[in-house]
């Protein structure tokens, strides 16, 4: 394993503040000087955002220990209120994945004091319970089950040094315990984008993903490794006390829980802003406890941090605000107000699509909206009914029927605008092409956007002008030479819908089979969870397939075009698997942190000879990217880079897999033996029985 760089974690440019988080349920909470925010991806894929003014600090937080005390009891409240929180947002909005039954005992709290007074009742259990248990597991039964071994060492130091790496190992199974369930998994690596956040801003970088990713998810300053100093100074603490009988071991060890508090908060203010070897070697326990319980977080994850960080860095007497935002944190169109809700504002987008009935009360609701909008289409209200009314919603409703007005305007009325006599037309303009007839029905269907069922029974219909003459530039295009996947914007693969376009090559058949033996391998690897990078992504085509394919995978991304990135991640979200997803730019290797290391390594990178490219069909010369094709002069640029570097990012097993060209299996196999960290080095082919893939395993 790469050796942790410290720089990375202490970097001495950087400016320790006093902006705190916490991982939540599908989110992540920032806590700022002066407010609290939570945003949070809602299965739907909506970002939802909560902000709150922070509480004074009471005078107690100025004296130093008793501080510690005192922040540790409010991060221990705030913390349970806010997953909470959180799960009352999902159960809310996505009720089919998250709602639960009500218990009998809910129902009666619910009847006796209502749903607040309720909520404030089982929140408060919750939290006393937890500290319970906590305290049963860690601190009572490490010194209970030690009590044994009284009979046979006298040695108080032994005894309580036994007791002190007890606790930390039932600590540390109990996280290892719980890494295995998914939905610590996804915390955990909200966790992760909370420390990139948080790492991006203190060293004054634009706070947008692509900077946040290039930052450890170990931060000096996190509760664990507060955790961890709790450990070791309890273990100190402890073994100056002797060895008391059962009864005033435990009595000690809980009335002293306060005291290691307030002694390990001063410790971890000291390590978050300071940079010598004491505090790295007070900090490296923390940091490697810290590599279980954070993960690599996706694209998105990254989103959810910057927008909740982002929330607590706004003026003092900018309003709270809840709801529906866009990723910049403005509340966005279809967010939906509560009546009586306090005022706020909110920037209206009005969407003039049809969208469904709407009632008059909606409408009349959207009408007044309207008249309070002022010049940048920001207004203060507070609706005065009784449901709730998606504004927007009314708006584009009332606006429907002017709208379906002015596209009946536009219909032609000449029997050639018809749909089959488009079609016909279209059939004979690519007459030429190979599978033309084919190729224009399915520019039709995309232009027209009508499905092939469409096009048979609306046959005689006219065509809408403005599709006529999107239909016109399609066939015109494909004459030129476009490819057919780039007009239409999409390729199927896999059975998987896989958007192109020009900054990325269009996926070929033949790369499924590279892909399906690679999802062969980590099924007969029996990886749990396994940890793939798709090197070179280009439409990100590989790794979205893999990440679909392969339950509980991880697939992370990279790629030098910051154009290719975007369409990979768009593929991702099309898909839904851009929570498994991770997205790095930057050229071949050097995208990834240096440490960094992987189940699997699949690449298809560029291999095809420099002179050779003048050669190809006019689709693949003049229309795909060349930076994806030229593979330098004998097409073997890039296989070098992987054979010198890939060993360093793969783990002792992991498996390495390469598309090549059909006449270079040979020569990718010799630079891979030449390097001396491969074994097992074989090759597969395609269903034309020509060789496609060249795998080999780290030594």
């Amino acid at each position: 394993m790469a050796k942790l760089d410290y720089s990375k974690i202490f970097i001495k440019e950087a400016c320790p503040t006093s902006i705190g988080g916490q991982a939540v349920m599908e989110g992540v909470m920032m806590q700022g000087p002066e407010r609290i925010a939570l945003a949070m991806r809602l299965p739907s894929g909506e970002l939802y955002l909560k902000t709150k003014l922070k509480p004074a600090d009471p005078p107690a937080m100025k004296v130093p220990i008793v501080r510690g005390v005192v922040a540790f009891a409010r991060s221990l409240i705030n913390g349970m209120t806010t997953l909470m929180e959180s799960a009352d947002i999902l159960e809310k909005y996505a009720p089919e994945e998250y709602a639960e039954e009500e218990t009998r005992f809910e129902k009666w709290v619910n009847s006796k004091f209502g749903e607040r007074t309720a909520w404030n009742i089982l929140m408060s259990l919750s939290l006393v319970l937890a500290v319970v248990i906590s305290i049963a597991i860690f601190v009572i039964f490490p010194t209970w089950v030690v009590n044994f071994l009284g009979r046979w060492i006298s040695s108080s130091i032994v005894l309580n040094l036994i007791e002190g790496i007890l606790r930390i190992l039932i600590f540390i199974g109990y996280v290892v315990l719980i890494r295995r369930m998914e939905e610590i998994n996804t915390l955990f690596r909200y966790h992760g984008a909370e420390h990139k956040t948080i790492h991006c801003y203190e060293n004054n970088l634009e706070l947008t993903p692509e900077n946040a990713q290039q930052f450890y998810t170990l931060h000096p300053r996190c509760g664990t490794s507060f955790l961890v100093f709790v450990l070791i100074i309890s273990l100190l603490l402890f073994s100056f006390l002797g060895w008391p009988n059962l009864i005033l071991r435990i009595v000690s060890r809980v009335i002293l829980i306060p005291v290691i508090a307030g002694l390990s908060y001063e410790l971890l203010k000291w390590a978050g802003r300071s940079d010598n070897s004491i505090v790295r070697i007070l900090s490296y326990p923390g940091l490697m406890l810290q590599k279980l319980t954070t993960a690599e977080p996706t694209y998105e994850q990254l989103e959810v941090g910057i927008l909740s960080l982002k929330a607590v860095l706004v003026d003092k007497d900018m309003p709270v605000i809840e709801g529906f935002v866009d990723k910049d944190g403005n509340m966005i169109g279809d967010s939906l107000w509560k009546p009586g809700s306090k005022v706020m504002s909110q920037k209206v987008h009005v969407d003039e699509e049809e969208i469904g009935p709407a009632d008059e009360d909606s409408i009349n609701e959207a009408i007044k909206f309207l008249d309070g909008l002022d010049e940048n289409g920001y207004t203060m209200v507070v609706l005065p009914s009784e449901d709730s009314v998606s504004l927007p919603q009314a708006i584009a409703d009332h606006n429907k029927e002017e709208a379906k007005s002015s596209i009946l305007q536009r219909r032609f009325t000449a029997d050639i605008k018809t749909i089959e006599n488009a079609l016909s037309w279209g059939q004979a303009a690519l007459s030429m092409v190979e599978n033309g007839r084919n190729e224009a029905r399915i520019l039709l269907q995309y232009a027209a956007g009508l499905t092939q069922t469409e096009i048979i029974t609306n046959s005689k219909e006219l065509m809408d002008e403005e599709d006529f003459r999107e239909y016109e530039r399609c066939i015109h295009d494909r004459l030129t030479g476009t490819p057919l996947q780039y007009i239409v914007g999409m390729q199927e693969f896999m059975g998987l819908p896989i958007t192109v376009n020009p900054s990325v090559l269009i996926p070929r058949l033949d790369t499924e089979v590279v892909v399906e033996e690679a999802i062969r391998i980590i099924g007969e690897k029996g990886w749990n969870h396994p940890d793939v990078l798709d090197m070179c992504t280009g439409s990100g085509v590989i790794g979205v397939t893999i990440a679909a394919k392969v339950p509980e995978s991880i697939v992370t991304m990279t790629d030098v075009s910051e154009e290719a990135l975007k369409t990979a991640m768009s593929n991702a979200g099309l898909n839904g698997v851009n929570r498994k997803c991770v997205f790095l730019r930057g050229d071949m290797f050097d995208a990834l942190p240096a440490d960094r290391e992987y189940d699997m390594i699949i690449c298809n990178p560029p291999y095809i000879e420099t002179e050779v490219i003048d050669t190809l069909s006019i689709e693949v010369r003049e229309h795909e990217p060349k930076m994806a094709l030229d593979g330098g002069k004998d097409g073997l640029d890039f296989y070098r880079i992987i054979a010198r570097d890939a060993s360093m990012h793969l783990r002792t097993g992991g498996v390495l897999v390469l598309e090549i060209g059909a006449d270079q299996a040979g020569s990718v196999k010799r630079l891979l033996m030449k390097s001396k960290t491969w074994d097992n080095i074989r090759k597969i082919q395609d269903m034309a029985g020509l060789d496609r893939a060249v795998i080999a395993e780290r030594k």
